[in-house]
């Protein structure tokens, strides 16, 4: 039997497959060992908290308003859609990867008359005709099968990323909150110290009238009276400017979001605390920017393959089957013309083209890894400062809240003997200041414990999981 050109193409791409078998170019994804670069936390965890993991944290601070902005920030937040549209955008172009190791039938049809108008003596014609083409690519080298595992790597990238986004703008709006409520009881105290220093300028004035004290003395009154004042509206223009970070965050409308803050004005969210229970190598799976900058590896990973396997041949079956008629006059033809038979496409030269695409891949690979470590680098840092700060807050707590309540004795005993005639009132609003001052810094160092509880909070990932959509 004579050997034909088609039992050539035939023969070779039987050889092709038998020696391709299942090979996949490229490596396989293995996660890097040396990314985490410490152990064990360095810092004190902290101790004496039973809240396993900061999960559903959010529901037990136990504050309405601030859950309700939460929700509505969580369901509003054009940010949020913007990242939903990435996801579905890569479920798509993952559809079409897919979609490209399966078999692709096309079907067409067609139909004309023709003819040579005015000549008579030329009949007019009539066509018609419907095809159907298919044809498969074989993944003899695993192109289809990188390009795939790319393809998902993208999707989970973006999952990770919105779930990332939740978590900051949960941690935004808790931040803003515990500022505002913060903020709300400075007004409150320095609307106390203004009070106090109304009661020191008259007390002067009388003073000075009388001729006890010098007429300097009233102007120091007046001048810590106007800066008293000063800082009262500078601290409202703080208030007011969180609370527009809040509607814009929440997306609600202002007046709302102010009836929401109306009820719990000056009172602080109480964070709930939990437990810090993994170590940084537990981290790469609950923190969403490091799933996403993970993934982003597995894709460009995956991408050197898919370059590889683009230098090596590329192997297809195709067929076709039609029928078509013709019509001229009394005489009709018709045909139904069928094809069978595989298709070999053989990378002979491309000045380099190939070679130069699976270096690039490799160096995105590089890039992809290098942002990996760094992201790692960042996160165990977060965690790192964000225990040292909540350590220090805490430890300070007592000797704050001892001074505070010394200077609210001391002022006690000071109306009580002022009561009695014992010292004068100028004295005695001097004492209330004292105390008045030492209270604010109560009034910080608990909205910098709930900063550092949200700052924790948001660097161990929200107690997020990877696959879990909230």
């Amino acid at each position: 039997m004579p050997v034909t050109p088609t039992r050539r193409l035939l023969g070779l791409c039987s050889s092709l497959v038998m020696m391709a078998g299942c090979a996949v170019m490229g490596p396989d994804y293995r996660r890097p060992p040396e990314v985490v670069p410490v152990a064990g936390w360095q810092a004190a965890l902290p101790q004496g908290d039973t809240m396993p993991n900061p999960a559903d944290w959010w529901a037990r601070c136990e504050d309405p308003a601030l859950s309700a902005l939460l929700e509505a920030t969580l369901a509003r937040h054009p940010g949020l859609e913007g990242a939903k549209g990435a996801i579905d955008a890569a479920r798509a172009a993952l559809t079409g990867q897919q979609a490209t190791d399966k078999p692709q039938v096309t079907l067409g049809g067609m139909a004309n008359r023709s003819g040579n108008h005015p000549n008579p003596a030329v009949l007019s014609m009539s066509t018609a005709g419907m095809t159907v083409d298919a044809g498969w690519e074989l993944d003899l080298f695993g192109r289809v099968k990188r390009a795939t595992e790319g393809a998902r790597a993208k999707v989970a990238a973006r999952e990770a990323e919105l779930q990332g986004l939740r978590v900051a703008l949960a941690a935004e709006v808790a931040t803003l909150y515990a500022d505002l409520r913060g903020c709300e009881r400075m007004v409150t105290s320095m609307e106390e110290e203004i009070a106090s220093r109304i009661k020191s300028v008259e007390a002067t004035r009388a003073a000075i009238r009388a001729g006890l004290t010098a007429a300097s003395e009233g102007d120091l009154a007046e001048a810590g009276l106007g800066d008293a004042r000063s800082q009262a509206i500078a601290q409202q223009g703080l208030c007011d400017s969180t609370v527009k970070g809040l509607v814009a965050l929440s997306g609600l409308q202002e007046p709302e979001v102010r009836q929401r803050l109306q009820p719990g004005r000056g009172r602080l969210p109480r964070m709930a605390p939990f437990v810090v229970n993994m170590v940084p190598a537990q981290l790469l799976g609950q923190r969403p920017d490091l799933a996403s900058a993970e993934a982003e590896l597995m894709a460009a990973n995956a991408g050197i393959g898919e370059a590889e396997a683009n230098r090596w041949p590329r192997f297809s079956l195709l067929g076709s089957v039609g029928s078509s008629s013709s019509a001229m006059g009394s005489v009709t033809l018709r045909n139904q013309p069928w094809s069978f038979g595989p298709a070999l496409q053989l990378p002979v030269f491309d000045a380099g083209v190939r070679a130069a695409n699976v270096r690039a891949a490799e160096a995105k690979r590089r890039i992809a890894l290098a942002n990996y470590r760094q992201a790692v680098t960042n996160a165990v840092r977060e965690v790192e400062s964000a225990l040292v700060n909540l350590a220090s807050t805490r430890e300070r707590s007592t000797d704050t809240r001892k001074a505070a309540a010394g200077f609210a004795a001391f002022f006690a005993a000071s109306q009580e003997h002022w009561h009695k005639g014992g010292i004068s009132l100028l004295t005695l609003e001097d004492a209330r200041r004292k105390s008045i001052g030492a209270e604010r810094a109560v009034i910080d160092l608990e909205r910098r414990e709930a900063q550092q509880w949200i700052n924790l909070y948001k660097a161990l990932g929200g107690g997020w999981t990877p696959g879990e959509e909230r």
